[in-house]
């Protein structure tokens, strides 16, 4: 069984990872890294030097779909693809070329949080449970039939950064079965109810930006949804404040406004107020909620935007 992987970041990293255990990885096929940051430097995903480290070849066509790209994969010969995260759609063309096809493990129930950041959205929105859904890939995004689905609770206190953690072990329990399962054709797939699906769009930058005038759930939900990154970002003395971990407080504060909850440093909101856990400042390391409130001596009244 040779297989082309399609992915990269975290989530497509460990699963490479673990097919690349008893399968033959023909490839990887990432999204050309663009640049990034003030300095717009080009950070390669790691996925890259695992590939490369392991003899694996490394792909980063402009246009999968592309006929330049299609003769190259036709060359190749692949049973299968295994698509994760991965920021394009692939043609007819490109995924009738496999014998088995393709198959995309995305990390929601789908057909909820059809998109590119499923586990944010979840979060956001304050859902209690999530999962893995692996499908077969057709045109549409997300769309496919299902192979395997698993649930998982969200708990109160899962962040982006470890619920993402917990999926993929959820992930890379199963994948190896599944192929197996779809390489000796005891695969069966169920279609999606399609009246029931839901998006989970891009987060952009506008969106990482605090409104204390939300209630506590719906700011607190936020900030879970970013930390630890890209971080739900808020202004602190002209100066950009990232904050990380939230827990809710006892007072009831004016929005956005700092108080003292038995001797912990909060900021109101909508309904309520949040105690700060743990905050990056500007150019600053990660700190506790407590380091930031003595070492830049904060103040009671003083406010965040």
């Amino acid at each position: 069984m040779k297989i082309l992987f399609f992915g990269s970041g975290a989530f497509a990293l460990v699963i490479a990872q673990e097919i690349h255990k008893q399968y033959t990885l023909t490839g990887v096929a990432i999204t050309k890294p663009k640049p990034q940051g003030r300095g717009q430097k080009i950070v390669p995903p790691k996925i890259i030097s695992w590939a490369q480290d392991n003899g694996i070849s490394v792909f980063t066509p402009d246009d999968p779909n592309s006929q330049e790209f299609v003769q190259t994969l036709k060359k190749l010969e692949p049973d299968l693809y295994v698509l994760v995260s991965y920021g394009h759609i692939l043609g007819s063309g490109i995924l009738a070329i496999p014998h088995f096809g393709g198959i995309n493990v995305h990390p929601s129930l789908l057909p909820r949080y059809r998109g590119a950041a499923p586990i944010q959205r979840a979060l956001m929105a304050g859902e209690t449970e999530t999962g893995v859904s692996v499908i077969f890939m057709d045109e549409k995004i997300d769309h496919g039939n299902i192979v395997f689905q698993q649930k998982i609770a969200i708990e109160p206190d899962d962040t982006y950064g470890i619920l993402l953690e917990r999926l993929c072990t959820v992930s890379t329990d199963h994948i190896t079965g599944i192929i197996g399962d779809i390489e000796h054709g005891r695969c069966d797939s169920t279609p999606q109810d399609h009246t029931k699906k839901s998006f989970a769009p891009k987060v952009k930058k506008e969106e990482t930006v605090i409104n204390w005038e939300k209630g506590t759930e719906v700011v607190r939900n936020l900030i879970r949804a970013l930390s630890p990154r890209p971080a739900a970002r808020t202004t602190f003395r002209d100066n950009e404040l990232k904050i990380l971990n939230v827990h809710k407080g006892s007072r009831a504060g004016a929005p956005g406004v700092v108080c003292f909850d038995a001797k912990n440093i909060a900021v109101g909101t909508g309904d309520g107020s949040l105690i700060l856990d743990s905050v990056k400042p500007a150019n600053k390391r990660f700190m506790t909620g407590h380091d930031f409130m003595n070492g830049y001596r904060i103040k009671e009244g003083e406010v965040m935007s």
